[in-house]
């Protein structure tokens, strides 16, 4: 059966060239393009590598200029707030003059300032390029602490300040004990809140003692020394003084004092004579 001419695909012969040298045209352009096709690839690798250096350069550059401008180095602060104690004092605590803004620990700062002994609280805020903002509340006396000739102030938690004559409050505790005292130190909260009560309960008393063994104590008018120890109780205890006061001077009689610590048995001494009780 003869075959159809369009139905068997003759093989195509290699030339004679291509015989000898054993590989087609095709596979030659191929290869030729090779070395074309690396060099794209190889410049496609250093061009993210340069960039890379160049960033890496940018960066450097920067933080260098940030920790070696004078710029951003601390030389002064924003103190608000402050009125007993001086901004250059509160700058002076925080230790942080000549340091670079990225170094600075607000919250080691604050602890600082608290240190000193009129400062209750601080609040620091840092921004650049060398910006420090300083805003303190200051301790407030409530009352006055005295132990010998040394006047302190006390405020509301019992802390121990110095006492400025500007800022005296007009209730005084004097110490019987005279224990030395310091700033800084705390007294009981209690003596202070039954001293402010027993100042509204007996409005002409401005000035209290007070010592471990009796509490707290105050003279009255005619000199008398009443012992009222604690606040508990403080009504009972000074409607009881007002009655005894006034039957002793319906009698003329003067008291050497008058004990109302223990509202079940309160007494007193005239003077010169043995305790009594009311």
């Amino acid at each position: 059966m003869a075959s159809l001419p369009w139905a068997q695909k003759r093989k195509k012969r290699r030339r004679r060239s291509e015989m000898r040298l054993g590989k087609s045209y095709e596979q030659a352009v191929a290869q030729e393009r090779l070395p074309v096709r690396r060099a794209s690839r190889s410049r496609a690798r250093i061009g993210p590598r340069v960039g890379s250096l160049s960033l890496a350069i940018i960066l450097v550059s920067l933080l260098a200029y940030f920790f070696m401008s004078d710029a951003f180095y601390v030389y002064e602060a924003t103190v608000l707030g402050s009125a007993l104690v001086s901004a250059d004092e509160v700058f002076q605590r925080t230790n942080v003059e000549g340091f670079s803004i990225f170094f600075i620990d607000p919250q080691q700062v604050e602890d600082a300032i608290r240190g000193i002994p009129d400062i209750r609280e601080a609040i620091v805020q840092v921004s650049l390029p060398n910006q420090m903002i300083v805003e303190v509340g200051e301790r407030q006396a409530r009352v006055m602490w005295q132990t010998g000739e040394q006047r302190y102030g006390v405020d509301d938690e019992g802390t121990i300040l110095p006492l400025r004559a500007e800022t005296e409050p007009s209730i005084l505790i004097r110490d019987l004990d005279s224990r030395p005292r310091q700033a800084g130190e705390h007294v009981d909260l209690e003596i202070i809140s039954a001293v402010e009560r027993y100042r509204t309960l007996l409005p002409g008393v401005k000035e209290f003692g007070y010592s471990q063994q009796y509490g707290l104590s105050l003279e009255n008018e005619h000199g008398w020394r009443v012992y009222l120890g604690n606040g508990e109780g403080a009504e009972v205890k000074v409607a009881i003084l007002k009655a005894l006061v006034q039957r002793l001077e319906s009698q003329g009689a003067t008291a050497e004092f008058i004990d109302l610590r223990f509202q079940e048995g309160p007494h007193y001494r005239l003077a010169g004579e043995l305790a009594g009780e009311p």
